[in-house]
């Protein structure tokens, strides 16, 4: 029994031993473990690496975060837009875990989303919804992420439902777009009227015009309102409506040109069908925007170049709805629809697709509320943006790829009654049904049909073009 006994006593020591030699050696470095169980240097990050991520780490970055959106009518200004911003602000918590923070779209917000970058501190305002009169400037004060690469755009599963050889994509306004700005929606101008009070005798003698029923182009209204003086006005440029004004001028900026002696006329020809008038109207937004982005553009020379628009203005002032001092123009777009509500003018302008929803939410609206496109609506579209000192791109990306999603998409329309932007050819069988089933739930003569979207509503925006029509109207019109 000695003889274990010492046996023992030596694999014992010489253990000892072994243990306080390695004790005596400093450890080898190691990575920290990540969240993801992985090395922290394997970890990508949208800032860095987007260029190599799946979207699959996009969103596992975008996971549990908040993202401080700019969103008009998210603070109320329009309580159907806000309902859709509260059903889009549950969906990206339940479906990506990312929570939105609203602010609501104000001259002291677009100026902080600027401010932030430029005093060299995070953004407090990580996103921002906006048309080129907004997002222009930004893009000018260099803030806005992706300016130059990376295309984050491009990297957004819902990209793929977009027509990237329409001008509205590729531009906002004169800006190239340049995979950093994502489109979201479309205003597309429309008229109202009430079917409750629009006469028959307010209809077109068809022997004498050979067109029967509203006016359906700016030509039309020109003969309409001289049949019918005092039934139709539209929106004060300078007034809260102003950018439902802007746009009803927008229309004759592209859909009109000079006749040669000082006066207008249509930019097609009488023989054209529509869809020849279409690519006319195409090409005329597309030439007003090449020029201003042109070193020509001042607002200067754009009054004297669009003579022709201020001809044809003049020559409606006379005929529309009188006030006190002269043509009435409405103040915002519920001042317009009392006075249809009231029989003083027979047709109002708005912007949506659809008015279903405002008649069913706003006791106010056109109870007996109807809708059609004119075959010449020039509208616009709108984009959501990233600040580039934003710590949150990867949830902003998510954000933004939602809204392109067909579902959410036909909910923006649903909801508010505003144009819908995805292209439905791109769509597959199922995903289009979504769009038919929206438009079918909304009753007959309350929204236009996606076949009058496809061949009426021209979408180009107008780039510094908007900043100058308002005062160049009242000097022009107004005060002629």
């Amino acid at each position: 029994m000695k003889r274990p006994a010492k046996v023992l006593l030596c694999l014992l020591l010489c253990l000892v031993w072994t243990l306080s030699a390695c004790a005596s050696q400093s450890p080898a470095p190691t990575a920290p473990p990540s969240s993801t169980g992985t090395p922290a240097e394997s970890v990508k990050s949208v800032e860095t690496d987007l260029a190599d991520m799946t979207w699959d780490e996009v969103l596992a970055e975008a996971n549990g975060d908040t993202v401080t959106f700019c969103a008009w009518g998210s603070g109320g200004a329009d309580a159907m837009v806000q309902q859709f911003w509260a059903y889009f602000k549950q969906k990206a918590l339940t479906d990506y875990n990312v929570t939105i923070e609203y602010v609501e779209d104000t001259a002291e917000n677009e100026q902080r989303f600027v401010a932030d970058y430029e005093g060299g501190q995070d953004a407090t305002i990580d996103m921002f919804w906006g048309a080129s009169g907004s997002i222009q400037p930004m893009g000018a004060k260099g803030v806005l992420w992706g300016e130059g690469g990376p295309q984050w755009v491009m990297a957004l599963p819902g990209a793929a439902y977009l027509d990237w050889t329409a001008v509205d994509v590729l531009f906002n306004g004169t800006m190239p777009t340049d995979g950093y700005q994502a489109q979201f929606m479309k205003v597309t101008p429309a008229m109202v009227y009430a079917a409750d009070k629009y006469d028959a005798a307010l209809a077109w003698d068809a022997e004498e015009s050979g067109v029967m029923g509203l006016p359906h182009n700016l030509t039309e209204l020109s003969l309409w309102v001289k049949k019918y003086p005092g039934k139709f006005t539209y929106l004060d440029l300078l007034g809260k409506g102003g950018f439902h004004g802007k746009q009803f001028v927008t229309s004759a900026l592209y859909e009109l040109t000079d006749d040669g002696q000082g006066g207008w006329r249509a930019v097609y020809d009488e023989g054209d069908d529509q869809a020849a008038r279409s690519a006319k109207i195409q090409q005329q937004a597309e030439e007003w925007n090449a020029w201003a982005a042109s070193d020509a553009a001042t607002e200067e020379s754009f009054i004297e170049k669009a003579g022709y628009v201020w001809a044809y203005y003049n020559e409606l002032e006379p005929d529309l709805f009188q006030g006190d001092s002269g043509a009435y123009y409405g103040a915002d777009a519920y001042d317009m629809i009392s006075h249809v509500n009231a029989g003083d003018i027979a047709v109002s302008f708005t912007t949506c697709i659809s008015i279903y929803p405002k008649t069913q939410s706003d006791p106010s609206y056109l109870p007996e509320g109807r809708l059609y496109l004119m075959e010449t609506s020039v509208g616009y579209p709108d984009f959501v943006v990233i600040a580039k000192n934003s710590k949150h791109k990867a949830a902003a990306m998510v954000l933004a790829n939602l809204l392109l999603t067909p579902e959410v998409n036909a909910e923006v329309t649903r909801v508010t009654g505003n144009a819908y932007n995805l292209d439905l050819t791109k769509l597959s069988a199922g995903e289009r049904q979504i769009f038919e089933d929206m438009m079918a739930g909304f009753p007959e003569g309350t929204t236009a049909g996606t076949d009058q979207l496809a061949t009426s509503a021209h979408n180009v925006s107008s780039g510094s073009i908007a900043g100058w029509l308002g005062t160049a109207w009242d000097s022009q019109v107004v005060k002629k």
